[in-house]
């Protein structure tokens, strides 16, 4: 046996294996990397401050100033495209929407339909003229 021969037979790992698996680590540790940015930059921004103006709960809690701001949007029809606009209008159509969902949902509440209306009406004539002196 020659010294060559014992150096062929050793078992040692070829420099492509290495680099192949240090490849595949780096492909998915950059994969990763990328998948978190990308969900952080998808994923909406929430405002938990109650004086946020680029929120639409800020302008339905605050009346006035989305009075205000409706006001202005009405005087200057060239501004109505800006965020602040938007925003108040929206706030408006959701209370607006609101209050008419509130109103259809309390619908009749003296127990009378459209169609007894005059039965109803008749029988508190009956009450009125029973109780005349």
């Amino acid at each position: 046996m020659s010294w060559v021969t014992l150096r062929e037979n050793t078992h040692t790992a070829p420099i492509s294996y290495y680099m192949r698996n240090f490849s595949l680590i780096g492909i998915l540790i950059t994969l990763a990397l990328i998948a978190y940015m990308a969900k952080g930059m998808l994923a909406p921004h929430v405002s938990h401050d109650p004086n946020d103006r680029s929120t639409v709960e800020y302008w339905v809690s605050h009346d006035s100033d989305r009075d205000v701001m409706l006001s202005y949007c009405n005087n200057h029809p060239d501004q109505q495209g800006s965020d602040d606009c938007k925003l108040a209008m929206a706030a408006q159509t959701q209370l607006d929407t609101g209050a008419a969902q509130r109103n259809m949902g309390q619908g009749n509440t003296t127990g009378v339909t459209q169609g007894t209306s005059n039965a109803a009406d008749q029988l508190e004539a009956q009450k009125d003229a029973n109780n005349l002196p």
